[in-house]
């Protein structure tokens, strides 16, 4: 009794560390584009982009890089490099500072870089009430039946829905279990593998459900796969976000200028050509042109984990959320602390 106890204990005090409601995007963050207007050559930004989870069909890497190439008439240059989070940590202890940092949850490396922004109404990246980064994509997590399995996922809807031979696509930086079960489905069976291992190993058995992401649906799309998918709105760690890191006053005001361009209707309009959801959460596109989120409603999902927890405190939560002996517990408590933090 007293190791689970201590089990539950140690769940509460991890829960309230990193669990943050998910607003979305007021207008004081959110704007359009703002060039500096000028024919001169100023100076250059660099962004390092760090990619912690799969996006949908192509790099955001490359799509900040084509954003950036957009803006070529306010005479100021911002080269995009990807990195990976050991590269980003090597590179900040030889000294090398970039003026800005795109990346996903559990990079707390660049956490002290990282300058005030103007307040947004996301709180993944607040921290005691100060906004330190904010996102410019999002991405979500599914259940997913192939088509002759449907009747697998057909009740979700349903609250305490119980799964068995549930296939859980994870790295070491999210929590999709957490997804599952914030949004009333938990699982009798499941296994755990690398995002890859477990979209193969769930297009080549018969029968059981994958918990994978956006990805995975663009994945089955270009297959030829016909499915089912659920989403799971319960909690969402799909989050990219971007935050500056200059230490020059007037990088800084450029740097601002460029996330409020990316964040704007028009480069927010263009991200379902990589597979991605809106930093506002909306699913429909204006331009006709986009991507099927198979129903995922950001407005039902209210809660996130901060950017700048560290893979130790994620490991800890995914230790606790896999532990089978103790869902019942797990799921209460969960429940209960997400509840209270609303």
């Amino acid at each position: 009794m007293w190791k689970i106890t201590r089990i539950i204990a140690a769940l509460l005090t991890v829960a309230i560390v990193v669990f943050v409601p998910l607003f979305a995007f007021p207008e004081s963050v959110k704007g359009e584009e703002k060039p500096i207007k000028t024919e001169q050559y100023k100076f250059a930004l660099t962004l390092w982009n760090i990619d912690v989870f799969e996006g949908g069909t192509g790099s955001r890497g490359d799509f900040l890089a084509a954003r950036a190439n957009e803006r070529t008439d306010d005479g100021i240059i911002i080269l995009v490099k990807s990195h990976t989070p050991e590269s980003v940590k090597k590179s900040i202890e030889k000294g090398e500072i970039p003026d800005m940092v795109s990346f996903g949850v559990g990079v707390d490396s660049v956490r002290l870089l990282c300058r005030y922004l103007p307040s947004s109404g996301f709180k993944g990246g607040v921290i005691g009430g100060k906004t330190y980064a904010v996102p410019w994509c999002l991405g979500g997590y599914y259940l997913i039946a192939k088509q002759a399995d449907n009747r697998l996922i057909e009740g979700l809807n349903l609250k305490n829905t119980n799964l068995n031979d549930v296939i859980v696509s994870q790295n070491s930086y999210n929590l999709p279990v957490l997804a599952m079960k914030t949004s009333g489905v938990t699982a009798t069976a499941a296994e755990y593998l690398s995002p890859m291992d477990a979209y193969l190993k769930f297009v080549t058995k018969e029968g059981g459900v994958l918990l994978g992401t956006q990805r995975d649906l663009r994945r089955l799309e270009k297959r030829g796969v016909a499915f089912s998918a659920y989403p799971l709105t319960g909690f969402s760690d799909l989050c990219q976000y971007i935050a500056v890191t200059t230490k020059s006053d007037e990088k800084y005001r450029a740097c601002l200028d460029f996330i409020r361009y990316i964040t704007g209707e028009k480069v927010q309009d263009k991200l379902w050509k990589i597979g991605m959801m809106r930093a506002d959460g909306k699913t429909d596109d204006k331009t006709g042109g986009n991507a099927d989120f198979y129903g995922y409603d950001f407005d039902k999902n209210k809660h996130t984990i901060s950017p700048f927890s560290s893979v130790d405190t994620i490991e800890e939560v995914k230790k606790l959320l896999n532990t089978q002996k103790i869902d019942d517990f797990i799921d209460d408590k969960v429940k209960n602390t997400l509840k209270n933090l609303r």
